[in-house]
């Protein structure tokens, strides 16, 4: 390992610069914060990234726009037939190390967001070079590993080129940054390093001051996924049953938005905006409400990863009310509010019980817990303070010895 800056070589999924502003609804919230990530990294380590990016920008990356992302030195591709551009990303990948290698050195540490089949087959095929760097998984959410798998599909996966069950993939690697907290048994029982590492806010806003004149019923919230996985529209459903004075205000986009149009027309206490222009721009539109939502639930395998809009809730100085899921509780700490989650009829029971309960709560006390959760983000869970602890743990792994 070198004794001063670390050298990184990073394969993620981010977009480069100018480019997702004209793709809102690709990879949202990930690639914001794969780019603030890289964007840390490259003020405190020596870093190169690699972008393996989707089939729905291919041919697409210009024009470019003023949109943030990460200037990659290699873009490869996971296209349709993805067999035949996975093999040919790998390919592209390897040539790309070889080269780097053969010009620069071998680097100290190489970054892998997620379990994806050309990361997971680069990462294979570089465990059986001599030496080689250490290999820690940046993993941000997987619905399937920690599940059961049946000893049937364990055989079909024996078979498939290029794919690998994610429970077995996370032996590839020397070191783990987890999004989720739930992750850490699967991988301190492997002996294999593991940090917890939730991410952070992705854009800088400053909130008005409280209104301490503002009066009438509690206002709710919620800006992000418009999809099943989310949970919006049952906690939308639950909010019209629930018949608590206040109103429900929701943007963002995905599958339901026509739905959740049409109950916006017919039920006038729940207000639908769609798609804002900007994804920094849901934090100045979460100013009309007092109390932003985040359903998510404990299924889909959602407790491998952290909900990342819940950094964004924090800097709008709102009051959140939340699910535990992923580790939400340890980030709010006490001035969170919390929902149960087990189930969808837990949940439900839950929201109906918490809504009551908050749209009692003095808005001065939502005040005060929103104000305190946006200080606890500010001062605890800033891209710099994460940077910082990512360098750090990076070190402790690439100084350890090659099993």
């Amino acid at each position: 390992m070198t004794t001063g800056r670390l050298r990184v070589l990073y394969l993620s999924n981010a977009f480069p610069p100018g480019v997702t502003g004209r793709f809102p609804s690709v990879n949202p919230s990930g690639h914001a914060t794969e780019t603030r990530m890289g964007e840390v990294l490259g003020r405190l380590t020596n870093l190169t990234t690699v972008g393996l990016l989707p089939d729905e920008v291919w041919g697409q990356l210009e024009p470019r726009d003023g949109s943030l992302g990460l200037e990659h030195q290699l873009i490869i591709w996971d296209r349709k037939p993805e067999l035949w551009h996975w093999w040919r990303s790998w390919r592209q990948l390897r040539r790309f190390y070889l080269d780097r290698v053969a010009k620069d050195g071998m680097p100290d540490i190489i970054l892998v967001r997620n379990l994806t089949p050309v990361f997971n087959h680069f990462v294979r095929w570089l465990r059986g070079r001599k030496p080689r760097p250490k290999i820690i998984l940046i993993f941000a959410d997987s619905s399937t590993f920690g599940r059961h798998v049946n000893a049937w599909r364990r055989f079909r996966y024996a078979f498939k080129p290029m794919q690998t069950l994610n429970d077995q993939a996370v032996y590839f690697y020397d070191g783990c940054i987890s999004f989720g907290i739930g992750t850490r048994k699967n991988f301190e029982e492997r002996n294999i390093p593991w940090m917890w590492m939730p991410s952070a806010s992705n854009f800088k806003y400053d909130p008005p001051p409280p209104d301490s004149a503002r009066t009438g019923p509690i206002r709710f919230g919620y800006f992000g996924a418009l999809a099943e996985h989310a949970a919006i529209l049952p906690t939308v459903r639950v909010f019209l049953e629930s018949q608590v004075p206040g109103t429900l205000h929701v943007c963002g986009f995905g599958k339901l938005s026509g739905e959740l149009q049409e109950l916006a027309r017919q039920h006038p206490n729940f207000r639908f905006d769609g798609l804002l222009q900007n994804q920094s721009d849901c934090l100045a539109w979460a100013q009309q409400v007092d109390v932003l939502i985040n359903p998510r639930l404990s299924i889909w395998g959602l407790e491998n990863s952290f909900p990342s809009k819940i950094f964004e809730f924090g800097m709008t100085g709102k009051a959140i009310l939340s699910t535990r899921t992923g580790g939400v509780d340890e980030v709010l700490k006490q001035d969170g509010l919390y929902l149960e989650s087990e189930n969808f009829e837990v949940f439900e029971k839950s929201l109906r019980e918490k809504l009551r309960e908050v749209s009692s709560i003095d808005r001065a006390e939502l005040q005060r817990r929103g104000a305190a959760i946006r200080s606890n983000l500010l001062q605890n869970f800033n891209w710099d303070e994460q940077g910082r602890r990512m360098v750090e743990f990076m070190k402790t792994v690439a100084a350890r010895e090659n099993a």
